[in-house]
């Protein structure tokens, strides 16, 4: 038998039982254990909302957790689930349909009845916002590379490792496998190309079938192909042709798998056609804060935007699948290799011009690779400086392309005839956004003076302008001669406005 001195030494050297605890926490949304798959459902999606608590060794093998999913007017929805207790996590998953567009607050409990004795109670919890968009507006904010401390990433195309990859894919994000496209191809004989250029391309072929049909590691979505493009007539456009040749059988053979290709400059119809049938993604690359200003010494990056879409993607109808293609068209914009040369204010004026002369476009991309290259001495200014445009970056999709987007678009203003020859001044009222809007209020003027406000309860969100839009109208006289119509979103609480002010000039006679 013991002795109690024995007894007691042996306890001190065990030290004092860890005492239960379960810890739940969402953000940073890539570090957090709360999380969705999608990460933005769409209506008529079934989410699946993960679970994975930090438990410690006393907490029992099971626990009881619960799910809240609550509605812009306050009505909630209580889902049970049962957590499992393994390797230091709590785990578990619930399925919820997704039938309603809207914007809901999404609250998980770990232990919601207290059943385990814990030293912290207060650490259970965890909130996310979990938006729900239209039916047929699925949206799309696509990174090169994951910034783990965003919230709205759907899509990364060169996921660094399989680490990164598995906690993409935990938390509801495509992680691609990143491969070179044709135009950036750099191991070839140069001169045989030049004397049997034929020949190398069927090479180039068979080289980029083998790479795109491989199986890819796990918990890969599919492919990121980087640096597709050139010149028309050059080589390397023929390069990039012979590799989307290539993608296109991958396409066709595993249409599972997700492809994404960043295209350099601007667009010719002979490598769009083979973009229509192999891309889920295209993604037109700018470089409106770096290359424009330093290689191509551009000044007007707005044009150089316009450049990228029109006349081709437009002509080719490919800034959303059309006609059995799966091609999702978006503007990807540079916001890393000169981060000292993004003023904030201006890079929300890029993203307003990016949704005023594209609405229909489904999201955006953000090349955010190349930092402390291209000239930039990296200080501790460029490095919080960096951190801030990135996170703009994630604020900026969810404010333009999630939250209801209100705007008075161009010519949405006009003079309508009614019943008896009288006339009403119209506004259309688009909501470009994910999700329906709440109320929303519109001066309306005629040569400078107010004549009326019009009100609409909501703006519904819907795949396209047939659904999208309210018209709000005012009854007004008008003497023979031109005047000068004007619309002013002047009320629009929760919702993004992007063009307030619209004029139109009409003669009556």
């Amino acid at each position: 038998m013991r002795s109690a001195t024995a007894l007691t030494l042996l306890l001190l050297t065990l030290g004092p039982a860890q005492a239960a605890d379960l810890a739940l926490t969402a953000a940073p949304y890539l570090a957090g254990g709360l999380c969705t798959r999608p990460v933005l459902p769409m209506e008529r999606d079934t989410v699946t909302i993960a679970i994975r608590a930090t438990a410690t060794a006393d907490c029992p093998p099971t626990v009881a957790a619960q799910v809240a999913l609550t509605n812009a007017e306050g009505r909630s929805q209580k889902l049970a689930l049962t957590l499992t207790v393994a390797d230091g996590l709590a785990t578990g998953a619930v399925e919820w349909p997704a039938r309603r567009n809207g914007l809901y607050k999404l609250r998980a409990t770990v232990d919601a009845g207290n059943a385990v004795a814990e030293s912290d109670e207060a650490n259970n919890s965890a909130e996310l916002l979990l938006p729900v968009t239209v039916f047929g507006r699925r949206l799309h904010c696509v990174w090169y590379g994951a910034v783990m401390t965003n919230r709205w990433t759907t899509c990364v195309t060169s996921s660094a490792n399989d680490e990164q990859r598995a906690v993409l894919d935990q938390h509801g994000i495509d992680a691609l496998h990143w491969e070179y496209g044709g135009m950036s191809w750099s191991y070839y004989d140069r001169e045989r190309a030049e004397r049997e250029p034929q020949a190398v391309l069927a090479e180039f072929e068979q080289l980029f079938a083998e790479k795109y049909l491989r199986p890819l590691p796990e918990d890969c979505a599919g492919l990121g192909i980087d640096e597709t493009g050139g010149y028309p007539g050059s080589f390397q456009e023929a390069a990039s042709i012979a590799s989307l040749k290539s993608l296109i059988r991958a396409q066709q053979q595993i249409p599972e798998r997700v492809f994404a290709v960043w295209h350099g400059g601007g667009l010719s119809p002979e490598l769009a056609k083979y973009y229509r049938q192999a891309a889920d993604l295209l993604l037109l690359e700018t470089y409106v804060f770096r290359a424009v200003p330093t290689d191509l010494r551009g000044e007007d990056i707005y044009q150089t935007i316009q450049d990228r879409l029109d006349p081709v993607v437009r002509g080719m109808d490919m800034i959303v699948p059309a006609y059995g293609s799966p091609c999702h068209t978006l503007i990807a914009l540079d916001v890393a290799e000169r981060p000292d040369w993004i003023d904030l204010g201006e890079f929300e004026q890029v993203v307003r011009f990016v949704r005023r002369i594209c609405p229909e476009m489904r999201g955006i991309a953000f090349y955010n690779s190349g930092y402390g290259g291209y000239g930039l001495k990296r200080t501790p200014a460029t490095d919080a400086h960096l951190a801030a445009v990135l996170a703009a970056a994630d604020r900026l999709f969810f404010e333009y392309y999630v939250k209801p987007c209100l705007s008075l678009q161009r010519e949405s203003v006009w003079l309508s005839p009614v019943a008896g020859g009288r006339r009403e001044l119209v506004a259309a009222v688009s909501n470009l956004g994910g999700v329906d809007s709440g109320p929303v209020a519109v001066e309306l003027r005629v040569d400078g003076r107010k004549v009326g406000e019009s009100r609409a309860a909501r703006v519904p969100a819907a795949a396209s302008r047939a659904g999208n839009r309210v018209l709000l109208r005012q009854p007004v006289t008008l003497t023979p001669g031109p005047h000068e119509l004007e619309a002013r979103i002047i009320a629009a609480p929760g919702s993004t406005v992007l063009d307030a002010v619209q004029r139109c000039d009409v003669f009556v006679e």
